[in-house]
This record gives structure tokens, sequence and C-alpha cells, in this order.
């Protein structure tokens, strides 16, 4: 039987596909509202399985499209898939207030990152999509808490719809830190704003952790904003969340 793992965010959803050895092998990005998209990878995924089924792991901050995904995935014979809608039901080891509101996303980023850090001690894990993310961790491996912050695309989009006449812009890559013309000035001010707000986080956030505290970046901007950061030692471990899926729901994974 297949096992999946799923993680349903704010603007796109990614499926993981295990392989025997608990690793996640494949990774799909899909559309939140694109059921022929998902019906293509379905099909696409379970017609060499034997049998054509498959048990699945999700995590979610978006309870319309995991209410859309439940239902595609009853009508294919999956009735009891494993749900972390908060960071709550994660069980990573945590001192915050109102885990149950928490992001399960955050939660199971810091439950993988646990199994990526050097034993005993302390570091911090930003998460870069559609927010991005810092998470402080105890040299004892729990979760301390972190800060929420606009993200690339989230920056961009808001700058585009909350002004009359700015353009959308997509920066991907670093570009100059300043622009001769609206877009490359709009590039600049989001990337570079967005790289200033990370480090600056990192900073406050080592306070009290002592020398050279673990960094492990993942999420869809992460390549080029942690090598805009350069932050010390930090490490980049792509899909982070659904490794943190892969070992909580299956005992497998990294």
């Amino acid at each position: 039987m297949l096992r999946i793992v799923a993680d349903l965010g704010n603007s796109r959803m990614k499926w993981g596909r295990l392989g025997v050895d608990g690793q996640v092998e494949r990774v799909l990005a899909l559309p939140p509202d694109d059921l022929d998209a998902w019906d293509a990878a379905w099909l696409e995924w379970h017609e060499s399985a034997s049998p054509p089924a498959s048990t699945w792991a999700i995590s979610t901050v978006n309870p319309p499209v995991a209410e859309r995904l439940r239902l595609f995935l009853e009508a294919r014979g999956v009735t009891d898939p494993t749900w972390f809608r908060s960071a709550a039901e994660v069980g990573v080891a945590e001192a915050l207030i109102g885990a149950e509101i928490g992001g399960a996303d955050r939660a199971l980023a810091v439950a993988a990152a646990l199994g990526e850090r050097p034993a005993g001690q302390p570091g911090l894990v930003v998460m870069c999509g559609t927010a991005v993310t810092v998470e402080r961790v105890s040299a004892e491996g729990v979760w301390q808490g972190g800060a929420i912050a606009a993200g690339l695309g989230l920056t961009a989009r808001a700058l585009h719809m909350l002004t009359a006449q700015l353009p959308l812009v997509a920066p991907r890559e670093a570009p100059p830190p300043w622009g001769n013309a609206t877009t490359p000035s709009l590039e600049a001010g989001v990337f570079w704003g967005v790289v200033g707000a990370i480090r600056e986080l990192l900073t406050r956030q080592t306070e009290g952790l002592g020398e050279n505290p673990w960094v492990i970046w993942s999420g869809g901007d992460a390549v080029p904003l942690a090598r805009a950061v350069g932050w010390p030692g930090a490490r980049v471990v792509p899909d982070l969340v659904l490794h943190g899926l892969a070992r909580l729901a299956f005992g497998a994974g990294r």
C-alpha cells in the first residue's frame, strides 16, 4: 500500500510519496483548487500500486482545501487519513500558549528539524512560504515559540492589491538593492525587506542560545532567501513539513 503525506498550505498543496525505506521519494506541488490536476496525480501514483490503495497523513492550515481533499480521497476509498490541523495535534514538546490554534505546519517543521539537529544543541527553524516563520528550539528540544511574517509573494501581492498603481512583482532571486524604475524598486523592496526581517529575527532569537546554534531552512523560497541572509552554518532541507509527517504518522522519514 502506498504511503502518502500531504501539506495543505495557503497558496499551494504538496503531496509526498514515501518509498519502501520510509524516505519521501517523490514530491508534487499541486494547485489547491484544480481537481483535474489532483486526479492526474492520483492516477499516476496508483496505477502501479498493488493493491491500488493508499494511506495518507495530512497537515492543513487551509480548512476549505482540507474539506475538498477529504471528499476527493473519500470518493477513492481513503476514509481514514491521519489529520494534523493544529500544533497541539502534532505532539512535539512545546512551551506555547494556545497550541490548539497554532499551525500544524510549524509544529511538523520543528518535529522534523529535531531529527536533523546536532544532539543537545539549540537552534532555529526558518520556513519560507506564503508566510515566513522563524521558530526557536531549546537545547532540550522544546519548541519555545517563534515569529510569523509575510513572505515574498504575500508582500508583493499586498503592495499590488492595496495600492492604486503598483504592479505585481515576483522576485525569486536576489535583485539589485535599488531600482531606477517602479518595478525594480518594488523587487528590491520586497526581496531585501524580507531578507532584512529574517536576519533581524534570527539575530534576536539566537540571543541566549549560546554559540553557533543550528539553523534549518525550508519552504519554496528558502534557497534564495537563505543565500541572501548568509547565516553561518545554515542548511536548507527541502519539504521539511512532509518529513515531519512521515516521521510522526508512519515512524519513517529522514
